[in-house]
């Protein structure tokens, strides 16, 4: 019997699957890849996985958010013959785009959340705190922060103001002491937090209130 030769998007898959990248499991068709959402994976993590982008696999499957469901098909982009779907030797266009992808998948599962309300103590959407949101939302991620404001600043490297890019953590003061106040920055200098009088919602910044409580940002990937 002779060799089955796998296309490239196929061997890309199943060597992600080998070393742990994505809990997907990987099956090929005459017209393309397809993947089976497991417990865990997200869009980002499929998208590294298979040598893509969140916004490709969301064109192709028509999908207006970030939300997956246990057992989704997800169709992904074939790769031409012979084009490589990521540089073996990541450059720094590359680790940008993924960086990028990441950040946009981040806030794109944050936003669903606008709305729900807050509750004391709260990390899960039957009600958040702000650093129960903050960490509900990079789980999904894979990243495990401490219920904490104080503590998740502790956790990433510690940045200025002016180098706030969408993804980075932004801390405040709002009484007591020390920083006792987290939330997601969008960008546009917008950040999305559990605020204790009207829930999940996006605030500025700029605006008087947080601009004077303001006390640090912090970068987790």
């Amino acid at each position: 019997m002779g060799k089955v030769k796998l296309s490239f998007s196929k061997r890309l898959a199943v060597l992600a699957a080998a070393v742990g990248l994505t809990a997907a499991v990987w099956s090929g068709t005459a017209e393309g890849a397809q993947v089976t959402v497991k417990q865990g994976d997200t869009l980002w993590a499929i998208a590294q996985s298979n040598g893509t982008t969140v916004d490709n696999i969301k064109k192709l499957n028509n999908l207006t958010g970030d939300a997956l469901q246990i057992g989704q098909v997800l169709n992904l982009p074939d790769q031409p013959s012979g084009q490589a779907a990521r540089p073996v030797t990541a450059n720094a266009a590359n680790v940008s785009r993924g960086m990028a992808d990441r950040a946009l998948a981040v806030l794109d599962f944050a936003k669903q959340y606008i709305g729900v309300r807050y509750r004391a103590g709260g990390e899960s959407p039957a009600g958040f705190d702000c650093s129960g949101y903050v960490r509900y939302v990079f789980k999904n991620f894979g990243i495990d922060l401490v219920h904490t404001a104080a503590g998740q600043y502790q956790a990433g490297t510690a940045i200025a103001k002016d180098e706030l890019r969408p993804g980075d953590l932004v801390f405040f003061h709002t009484g007591g002491q020390g920083i006792n106040h987290s939330g997601i920055y969008l960008g546009n200098n917008e950040f999305i937090h559990a605020s204790s009088s009207r829930g999940i919602k996006i605030d500025s910044l700029l605006d008087s209130y947080w601009s004077a409580r303001y006390r640090g940002a912090s970068r987790i990937f």
